[in-house]
């Protein structure tokens, strides 16, 4: 009565549970109560998972495969305890897993568990159903080997825990939009410090990367967005009003994510923060387009030049000095071909390899036509991360005309090297002047730099080089000033204190006979 009842029950049970039920005959039994395998060849030989019947923990049956699997002779498993073999760390769920299922308190009906094996632990999944067994519940478990997909589910858990990482330590803003209403799919927290509000405000769908977007800039950010679909990759730089009224300038790179299927899985884009940037390039282009002023205006000849003496820019005066017919012809030369002696090229560029310019140096040139001319030259060298020369740039002051009117009148002669000699140190003032502005916006990025953290011996070094070059080119003012006052000093004493009645006429006089035509405002 009392097996009548529970088998019943257990009927009952599985039947709530829609869970097939294999009923095994009394005379599928031995005298032991194990199952008769002769009786099951048939069914199991073809089966590739490995099947086993449990009761009460103890293994009935186990066909070929479950000896496979488990790496033991066949017949060897039989009146074994299941738990043998289950890996020690998953015996116990196991064990409860069939407890539960015997008494209808789960509706799983599988479960994972690592098995030694052959050929080493191996997972597998088992999925379960009751059979009657010799009048007792029994577990019918089917074995799959499911290592290789736990191996790969694993590995890609793993690269996604990374992707999360790498994004979570962006500074860069990664949003996926959904293709339909570009509502946000996902965002990283760069989002925070990029718009100033809290990373919840997005994915709640309260905020909107594009409710930042600039009121003048909104119509080409919606054009750049609605056209990505067609373009599948593009970019746009747009500036963003953040949540505290900042604005800021962003690099916005979107591009589209297909499905295998070749439909649009989501729309990703890539923003970037460029405030500090766009200032740096601005403020580089304001000072190339003042370093252009001065080198087109200038009379003497400026220059930028390679080591091997190819010209890289050149100004009218270097063309009109050099005898050049057009730009374009000075830049296909070589400067080499316009020095009287190499020698003096070979020591200006030894030195500013070893000192990093040069200044007021006297080298002899030839123009195309093949007259000499005595010119000074004045340089820096330009050098990449590394120290390697890259060009070299600067002015050469031409010395010939000045050398020529030394031979005009006693007047003039005074005059006119007097002027060239305040011009020369003027000149060297100026050149100094701008190129000591220069060094200090190099000092000041090197701080900027190392405010940012960077190498610290590495930015002393530079900043060392750089106070070298500002106190080189401090002495040369200091000498300039000097010479320049010693001159103007002369001057008075010889001229000042013999003024003569005619003399401011007689200097006028000849001054006209070379173009001077007076001052319009005494006439």
């Amino acid at each position: 009565m009392t097996g009548h009842l529970q088998r019943a029950d257990m009927a009952e049970k599985n039947e709530r549970r829609d869970v097939h039920v294999v009923r095994i005959c009394e005379g599928d039994l031995d005298h032991h109560g194990n199952v008769k395998q002769i009786d099951y060849q048939g069914i199991v030989k073809h089966i590739n998972e490995g099947v086993v019947i449990i009761r009460e923990g103890i293994i009935v049956f186990a066909n070929d495969a479950f000896y496979e699997m488990s790496g033991i002779e066949a017949g060897q498993a039989a009146r074994r305890d299941f738990s043998d073999f289950v890996s020690e760390v998953d015996r116990k769920r196991v064990s409860e897993f069939f407890l539960q299922w015997l008494s209808a308190e789960t509706s799983l009906d599988r479960t994972e568990f690592a098995m030694p094996g052959r050929y080493g632990e191996a997972i597998f999944e088992m999925k379960v159903s009751v059979v009657e067994c010799g009048g007792s519940p029994a577990i019918l478990g089917a074995l799959t080997d499911i290592t290789e997909r736990r191996k790969t589910r694993l590995e890609l858990e793993k690269i996604k825990g990374r992707l999360e990482s790498i994004l979570v330590s962006m500074n860069e803003v990664v949003v996926s939009l959904s293709p339909d209403d570009y509502s946000i799919l996902s965002i990283n927290p760069a989002a925070e410090a990029l718009y100033e509000v809290p990373l919840r405000d997005f994915t709640s769908g309260e905020k909107h990367v594009m409710k930042f977007v600039h009121p003048q800039d909104l119509e080409k950010v919606e054009g750049f967005y609605g056209n990505l679909v067609e373009a599948e990759f593009d970019e746009a730089q747009y500036r963003i009003i953040s949540s505290n009224n900042k604005t800021k300038w962003v690099r916005d790179e979107g591009h589209v994510v297909y499905s295998d299927k070749g439909t649009i899985r989501r729309i990703d884009h890539v923003i970037r923060d460029i405030t500090e940037e766009k200032r740096t390039i601005d403020a580089l282009r304001q000072s190339e387009a003042k370093y252009r002023d001065f080198f087109e205006s200038t009379n003497d000849m400026a220059f930028a030049i390679t080591p091997d003496g190819g010209f890289i820019d050149i100004n009218n005066a270097g063309i009109q000095l050099l005898g050049f017919e057009s730009r374009e012809e000075a830049l296909a030369s070589n400067v080499k071909d316009f020095y009287v002696d190499i020698s003096e090229r070979e020591e200006l560029i030894a030195q500013i390899y070893n000192e990093g310019f040069v200044e007021g140096k006297p080298v002899r040139f030839k123009n195309k036509a093949g007259d000499v001319i005595e010119v000074t030259i004045t340089a820096r060298g330009k050098s990449d991360d590394s120290g390697n020369l890259l060009y070299h740039e600067g002015i050469v002051h031409n010395l010939s005309k000045a050398l020529e009117d030394q031979r005009n009148r006693v007047l003039r002669n005074a005059a006119g090297s007097m002027c060239h000699y305040l011009n020369t140190h003027l000149m060297q003032l100026g050149g100094s002047k701008d190129i000591m502005a220069i060094e200090i916006e190099s000092l000041l990025e090197l701080i900027g730099r190392l405010a940012d953290g960077e190498d610290p011996q590495d930015i002393a070094r530079r900043m060392k080089d750089v106070v070298e070059s500002m106190r080189y080119f401090h002495e040369g003012i200091a000498d300039a000033y000097e010479r320049i006052s010693e001159v103007t000093g002369a001057f008075n004493k010889a001229f000042l204190y013999r003024e003569e009645s005619y003399s401011t006429g007689t200097i006028l006089d000849i001054f006209k006979t070379y173009g001077y035509e007076g001052d319009p405002s005494k006439k």
